[in-house]
C-alpha cells in the first residue's frame, strides 16, 4: 500500500515563511531593551531617624541612575526569571540630602565621610515578585540589591511597587529600616563643652520615590539627497 505524502504549494511556502518572520520579528521586539532615566525634579528620598532631643528627617530631591529593561517590563518580572534581573544603577549625592539645619547636614556628612564617599550607590541583583503574574497597577516585588554608604557595602531586601505611569514612565516607590552601624557609620552625638548633648539613635527608615522615563533613541543623521 502507497502513502501518499501531501503536497505543498508555492502560496502555502510563503505563508509559512511569513509566519516564521513574524514570530522573530515577535521575539525581537520582547526582548528589546529599553533605557529609563530619571525625570527631573520627579524623585525624592527620604531618610527618618531618632534622637534623645526629637526625631528627625533629611529629604533629597535627587536620585541619579538608570534602569535598562526589556520592553514589557514590570510585567514581564513577574514570570520571566531573567526579565527580573534588569540592569538597575542609582547614586545619591550625600550633599543633596538636606535637613532643617546646615549644622546638622555638616555632622551627617562628616559621619558619611562625604568627602571620600560624595555619593550613595546602590545595584539591583533581583527582584523577587509578590503580585501575582497577571496583576495590573502597581506591582509589589521585594528588590534585593547590594547598597554602598560611605564605603561599606551590605546586601538588603526593599519592599517596592513598580508602575507604568503612562507609556513611556514607571515609578518606583520603596521602604525599608537600616542601621548606620551596618555601614560603619557611630550614630552621631554632637557634644558642648566636651558634654554629650545629642544622641542619634541607630535605627533609620530610608523612603524613595523615584519617576523615570524611557531615553529617546538618538536622531539618525540625515542622509545626503541622491543625484539625479
Amino acid at each position: 500500500m502507497k502513502t501518499t505524502q501531501p503536497k505543498i504549494n508555492g502560496s502555502q511556502i510563503v505563508a509559512i515563511a511569513a509566519g516564521a518572520v513574524a514570530l522573530l520579528f515577535a521575539a525581537s521586539a520582547a526582548a528589546q531593551t529599553v533605557r529609563y532615566v530619571p525625570v527631573p525634579d520627579g524623585s525624592k528620598v527620604k531618610m527618618e531617624g531618632t534622637s534623645t532631643i526629637h526625631d528627625w528627617t533629611v529629604n533629597s530631591p535627587t536620585i541619579d541612575g538608570v534602569i535598562d529593561a526589556d520592553s514589557n517590563f514590570p510585567e514581564s518580572a513577574l514570570k520571566n526569571p531573567a526579565a527580573a534581573k534588569p540592569n538597575v544603577q542609582v547614586s545619591i549625592p550625600v550633599s543633596t540630602l538636606k535637613s532643617y539645619a546646615d549644622s546638622m547636614d555638616a555632622v551627617m556628612q562628616d559621619h558619611m565621610n562625604m568627602e571620600r564617599y560624595p555619593r550613595i550607590e546602590y545595584r539591583l541583583v533581583e527582584l523577587k515578585p509578590k503580585s501575582a503574574a497577571g496583576a495590573t497597577g502597581p506591582l509589589q516585588f521585594d528588590a534585593v540589591g547590594a547598597l554602598t554608604v560611605a564605603g561599606t557595602t551590605q546586601t538588603i531586601t526593599m519592599p517596592v511597587t513598580i508602575e507604568r505611569v503612562d507609556q513611556t514612565k514607571l515609578k518606583i516607590v520603596g521602604t525599608t529600616p537600616l542601621k548606620m552601624t551596618d555601614f560603619d557609620i557611630k550614630p552621631p552625638a554632637p557634644r558642648i563643652l566636651g558634654m554629650p548633648t545629642i544622641k542619634t539613635g541607630d535605627d533609620i527608615k530610608i523612603t524613595v520615590e523615584w519617576l523615570v522615563v524611557q531615553k529617546a533613541a538618538p536622531a539618525q543623521p540625515a542622509q545626503p539627497a541622491k543625484a539625479p
